[in-house]
């Protein structure tokens, strides 16, 4: 009797959920958002600025944007954002995943959420194994590089104990109890 190999798992590409009236944007559309005024006690940083914050940040650390997905709504007062992060060594069947979202419209903070299991969704849902915010005041600008780069540093540090955790999981051998009929 020949076996037959089981094809590798492939590795699913973050997604954003989209179903409250955002849609799809490329990076040219989300730079093109213009940015209110700020206030005296409320200063909201333009979407691409997040974006390229944590995209020099992760060159810092040697990490890579692999697949990403961008979305805008509320005639773009509202970002929400994917991205695959490639480290140096990847898996096929899962990823590291950093979500982002802003808004102009001081609905939620600019925040950034990480893991393996990353949910965005323009219905406000925004989850994964860890979060960080940060509200649109006055030192939004000058505090955003630093807040990042102690971010990242964290979600580096989640992202290789949880390789070690699946890569245990993959080892670890589960006797079937069930019974063949």
């Amino acid at each position: 009797m020949q076996l037959l190999e089981q094809p590798k798992p492939k590795r699913p590409t973050p997604n954003l959920i989209l179903h409250c009236g955002a849609h799809k944007a490329t990076l040219d559309e989300v730079q093109d958002v213009r940015t209110p005024r700020s206030t005296s006690s409320w200063c909201p940083i333009p979407h691409n600025r997040l974006i390229d914050t944590v995209q020099k940040t992760l060159a810092s650390t040697n990490l890579r944007i692999g697949t990403q997905a961008h979305s805008l709504s509320h005639e773009g007062h509202r970002y929400f954002g994917l991205m695959e992060i490639l480290g140096p060594k990847n898996d096929d069947d899962y990823c590291w995943v950093l979500g982002l979202r802003n808004s102009h419209d001081k609905t939620f903070p600019a925040g950034i959420v990480a893991g393996a299991s990353v949910f965005v969704c323009d219905n406000l849902s925004f989850s994964g194994e860890v979060k960080f915010a940060r509200k649109h005041t006055r030192f939004i600008v000058r505090d955003l590089p630093g807040i990042t780069e102690r971010a990242i540093g964290q979600l580096m540090a989640k992202w290789h104990d949880q390789d070690k955790r699946i890569g245990a999981y993959k080892e670890a051998d589960i006797e079937d109890t069930t019974l063949m009929t």
